[in-house]
């Protein structure tokens, strides 16, 4: 695997080389610097769409410590969270302040590293999946600069987990379409959708969706394949399941555990003796209503682009393929579906919490590449570099100067002098120091919404 991952780089053309060169230059200045205990004290870290620190770094590092007082084999919850969910993240967590770590910061790093790691994979099966460099750059650098990636870089939660194997997951499973459908590129398939899954529940369904759709793309379907594949999250399932039976100490304490917080998650339903809120219902009739509204303003929020713009990229897509646009549209469909599937589903989980819409990222990373990619086949050779300079140029421009820029100059500032300013807004004026629902950044007071996991 290794060696066909640097044939795959040499082979680069030296553009391409120095476009990801400054992407990943740009990303780490920045998600350094936000990492540093200077800048998780900002007043804008409390928000959604700006990484919830207390929630993603402190809450955690927390929990682990509470794990960590304890003798190892004493500890039954490893690698579950809440004693419901899995979380590999967690057992991680709690690894780190065995060894001696006092503050999130060395986690931080490392999931520095695991969101370099996606990122790289990320533009390797893209490259696979299209054959086309410009496409896969375009859809990394959509990604890397949307507040999802920036500002969820330094969170020790399931975010750079699940990044780095749901793009290790299709980077297997691309090369296993593209490559003779070798059995070794399946079974990495497998091991990594499995690890997938030991992340968190985000992923389970959306990326069996995508596998059907890659292989509809490739003209590759195969019902042994998907069967063999769809094994996977239900053997991640039930790993969990016997985790939570093993913290609780009996099938009867895990079937409840489970099936509570299923029936509170969909929607937003109470089994008999409930623990999880029974007296409070967070999805009125209003909510219902408004669901589709909802939705967007989720995944709008941390795409960072209105849904119209990914929307409009989508339908230019399928026309530009002209003849083939029914094989577009058919894949493009199952993507789609794959980025929404979570909210079709978990639809109190989506009401409650503002970040939702990040499960579906990926769903923007194909919509770009494609686009792209039929732009490309669209025009001439000499016309091809204008025309995407054109379009990329101002969104990239408008991108940076929204999210980037204004944040990477005051979190420098904040590292530089050891003291916090708080990025001034989009018209330039200084943020207001807002009393956030998560208590004081960096202290162990935990808000409801942070214990609605």
């Amino acid at each position: 695997m290794l060696k066909s991952f640097l044939h795959l780089i040499r082979k680069l053309s030296s553009t391409t080389r120095v476009f990801l060169a400054l992407v990943f230059v740009l990303f780490n200045v920045f998600a350094v610097l936000r990492a540093l205990p200077v800048n998780s004290r900002l007043p804008e870290n409390r928000e959604a769409h700006r990484g919830t620190y207390n929630r993603n770094v402190y809450r955690i590092f927390k929990l682990a410590n509470k794990q960590a007082s304890r003798p190892f084999f004493e500890v039954k919850n490893h690698a579950i969270f809440f004693d419901r969910n899995p979380g590999l993240f967690m057992f991680v967590a709690e690894l780190f302040v065995r060894a001696g770590a006092t503050t999130p910061l060395p986690n931080q790093l490392l999931a520095i590293g695991l969101w370099n790691g996606g990122l790289v994979l990320l533009f390797l099966w893209l490259l696979q999946l299209f054959r086309s460099e410009l496409a896969a750059a375009a859809a990394l650098g959509f990604v890397v600069f949307t507040p999802f990636v920036l500002f969820y870089s330094s969170s020790i939660h399931h975010e750079p987990w699940c990044f780095l194997f749901f793009n290790l997951t299709f980077y297997c499973y691309v090369r296993y379409l593209k490559e003779g459908q070798s059995r070794g590129w399946l079974a990495g398939t497998c091991v990594a959708y499995f690890l997938l899954c030991q992340s968190y529940w985000f992923y389970y369904m959306s990326a069996g969706v995508l596998i059907v759709a890659l292989s509809l793309r490739e003209q590759k379907f195969s019902l042994r394949d998907t069967t063999i594949l769809a094994l996977v999250p239900v053997l991640a399932t039930l790993t969990t399941f016997l985790q939570v039976v093993y913290a609780l100490g009996g099938v009867d304490a895990a079937l409840f555990r489970m099936k509570d917080i299923a029936a509170a998650r969909t929607l937003d339903m109470r089994i008999e003796n409930s623990q999880w809120f029974p007296d409070r219902k967070f999805v009125k009739a209003y909510h219902i209503q408004r669901y589709p509204v909802t939705v967007r303003e989720r995944i709008e929020l941390l795409s960072g682009v209105n849904l119209t713009t990914l929307a409009g990229m989508a339908f230019a897509g399928v026309v530009l393929a002209g003849r083939d646009w029914w094989l577009r549209l058919r894949w493009l469909s199952l993507v789609i579906f794959a980025g929404v599937c979570w909210h079709i589903v978990m639809i109190q989980h989506t009401v409650i919490h503002r970040f939702a819409g990040m499960y579906g990222w990926f769903m923007w990373a194909l919509i770009v590449a494609l686009f792209v990619y039929e732009v490309q086949r669209a025009l001439q050779p000499k016309r091809l570099a204008t025309a995407v300079a054109a379009l990329a140029v101002p969104i990239a421009l408008c991108m940076l100067s929204r999210d980037y820029a204004p944040y990477l100059k005051a979190y420098w500032h904040n590292a530089r002098t050891g003291e916090s300013t708080v990025p001034a807004r989009d018209d330039g004026a200084p943020q207001k120091k807002q009393p956030g629902k998560g208590g004081k950044p960096g202290s162990d007071t935990l808000s409801e919404d942070d214990m609605k996991e």
